[in-house]
């Protein structure tokens, strides 16, 4: 099989007899036809960037048991609060919520990403705890089964 390069991304794939216009390069033995828009191409070398996603649950350890308890009472109505406090406490019980809705969770994702920094900028995370769930390395026992 043979990989028809944009750029620095794989475009498309093509048969081992092309020989068209486009740049291309024979893909190699281990290429992952469902990782495809993964790879990267340098004009020497072809790279797969890490799979960042992971289960529910992976996500969910990556939080401390005190980070989830806070979670939880920061999400709690209380009728009798001002506005706002009610708003983000509603905002956490969607993001919350679309966690547990989702297949997997994607660390890469700007969404993912914006809501765990967010959850730090609200004071519910330690300074730091934000970068340290969103890019810590994934595990093999963290992604989410074929």
């Amino acid at each position: 099989m043979k990989l028809l390069i944009q750029n620095t991304r794989i475009a498309a794939t093509a048969t081992d007899d092309y020989t068209g216009p486009e740049q291309y390069i024979t893909a190699p033995a281990d290429f992952d036809m469902a990782r495809m828009a993964d790879y990267r191409y340098d004009g020497e070398a072809l790279s797969l960037a890490p799979d960042t996603r992971i289960t529910r649950l992976a996500f969910r350890n990556r939080f401390s048991q005190a980070e989830k308890v806070m979670l939880e009472l920061a999400g709690l109505d209380d009728p009798a609060a001002p506005m706002p406090q009610r708003q983000q406490a509603a905002a956490i019980r969607v993001h919350l919520a679309d966690v547990a809705a989702s297949t997997f969770v994607d660390l890469g994702r700007a969404d993912t990403r914006a809501g765990v920094q967010a959850l730090e900028a609200g004071g519910l995370l330690a300074a730091g705890r934000a970068l340290a769930i969103l890019d810590a390395p994934v595990e093999a026992h963290e992604g989410p089964t074929p």
